[in-house]
């Protein structure tokens, strides 16, 4: 089988992924009571339009986007609005399951600009973690000339696994997607990348395809981290590079996330809101790991209940994957629309940071081309005009400088901090 990939830089990670890529996804029973937080993406939150006391619907919208650059949130359970604030709404289940149904015009209907606003009703971001809203994404400016649309199945992060089961088990969702898209950006060119390591999806996603009036090329991947980059993906596939501080639409590109496409087909064609995602829970002290289909808003706790808690406790909680997920402390926190995994880890040892050795590995593995070790040096001498002329602000924060680092020097901290920095005296400029 004939792969492709990017370069420069990337590594081939142990992908810890056989302890659930072959269970299929189970539905999660509808926890107690969700938290349903206002800001799930990128852009301005959205603003509360129930208040404490209300009985709101499963799929009811509970906050409105503000702007454009935003998008609203619903209800994924049904019950009582027990508490608002300006950043979450808690919702107590009433066990009644009743589900408020959004319009049902037929998708023949539908002209371009309506699939989008229904797009954007429905509360679709960006699912693969970026939570960028996604009728923006589909709404490139009008002088982009997008000829390409690729769907993102690469799922590079060690542990996760629920894109891979979600293309096996729900691929004509996926292509129902991929249809209404195709009638949005018109593209001529149309692929899904999946590593080579999920050969099974690349199968049956051919298979489903030869059926399909949608004329999509399955692409395999080489194993190799971070596949699932955006840019890096678009060179892997096409050979275009994204220049530095422009966009893939600046190419003539579009990527979405396969959970992204299949959240779009389940709004447009089964008038489903995004209101639950599928997760994978993994990890090497949680008694069963598993790939669930989770409502957005059930807290971690209920989710660890659901896999029959730990063999240990971990020392380490992450949300995502462990190469580009965030620390949690507490599993008093929701699932959220980017959620894609949940892992926990145990006996992490801590590490002492020892001194740059000058060995050059984080530069060779770098998948955007940049010197992670000067950027670090300017970030630790707060020279962070330096910082931005060696290009920080281009760091995809896959991790690999960290990781691999012989003096376990945290870099990526580091060129976080400068990219802190530098967009704030970007706006004070």
């Amino acid at each position: 089988m004939k792969t492709l990939t990017f370069k420069p830089g990337g590594l081939h990670l142990e992908g810890f992924k056989r302890k659930t890529e072959n269970l299929p996804i189970e539905n999660m029973y509808d926890p107690p009571k969700v938290v349903i937080p206002l800001l799930q993406h990128t852009g301005l939150p959205a603003v509360p339009n129930v208040k404490v006391g209300d009985h709101v619907k499963i799929g009811q919208k509970i906050g409105d986007a503000q702007s454009d650059f935003s998008v609203p949130v619903h209800s994924s359970i049904s019950g009582e609005v027990i508490a608002v604030n300006s950043y979450a709404i808690t919702i107590k289940n009433d066990n009644m399951s009743e589900w408020f149904m959004l319009n049902t015009e037929s998708k023949n209907l539908y002209e371009k600009e309506e699939l989008l606003k229904e797009i954007k009703e429905s509360g679709i971001v960006g699912l693969g973690g970026a939570c960028f809203p996604t009728h923006i994404k589909l709404n490139p400016p009008p002088d982009a000339k997008i000829d390409t649309l690729i769907i993102n199945g690469a799922e590079c992060e060690p542990y996760l696994t629920c894109d891979y089961r979600l293309m096996l088990e729900e691929g004509e969702l996926i292509f129902d997607g991929i249809e209404i898209v195709e009638k949005i950006l018109n593209p001529k060119n149309i692929y899904i990348g999946i590593e080579e390591n999920k050969k099974n999806a690349i199968i049956k996603l051919r298979d489903l395809g030869n059926n399909r009036k949608s004329k999509v090329e399955i692409v395999a991947l080489k194993e190799k981290y971070p596949q699932g980059a955006e840019k890096q993906l678009i060179y892997a596939i096409t050979g275009r590079k994204v220049p530095v501080g422009k966009l893939p639409f600046n190419v003539g590109v579009v990527v979405h996330n396969v959970g992204t496409i299949h959240a779009i087909a389940g709004a447009i064609n089964l008038k489903k809101a995004l209101i639950e995602r599928v997760i994978t829970v993994s990890g090497d002290c949680i008694s069963e790991p598993k790939n669930l289909r989770v409502k957005i808003g059930t807290t971690l706790e209920d989710v660890v209940n659901k896999c029959g808690g730990f063999t240990e406790e971990p020392s380490k909680i992450i949300f995502g994957g462990p190469m580009m997920g965030v620390t949690q402390s507490t599993l008093d926190v929701p699932i959220v629309k980017g959620t894609s995994g949940v892992v926990f880890l145990k006996n992490i040892p801590l590490t002492e940071e020892g001194n740059c050795i000058r060995c050059g590995k984080c530069i060779v593995s770098c998948p955007s081309g940049l010197m992670p070790v000067r950027i670090m040096e300017c970030s630790k001498n707060n020279e962070f005009d330096n910082a931005e002329k060696y290009f920080a602000t281009s760091c995809i924060e896959c991790g690999l400088c960290s990781y691999i680092c012989p003096s376990k020097i945290e870099i990526l901290s580091y060129i976080r901090n400068a990219k802190v920095e530098i967009t704030k005296r970007r706006k004070r400029k």
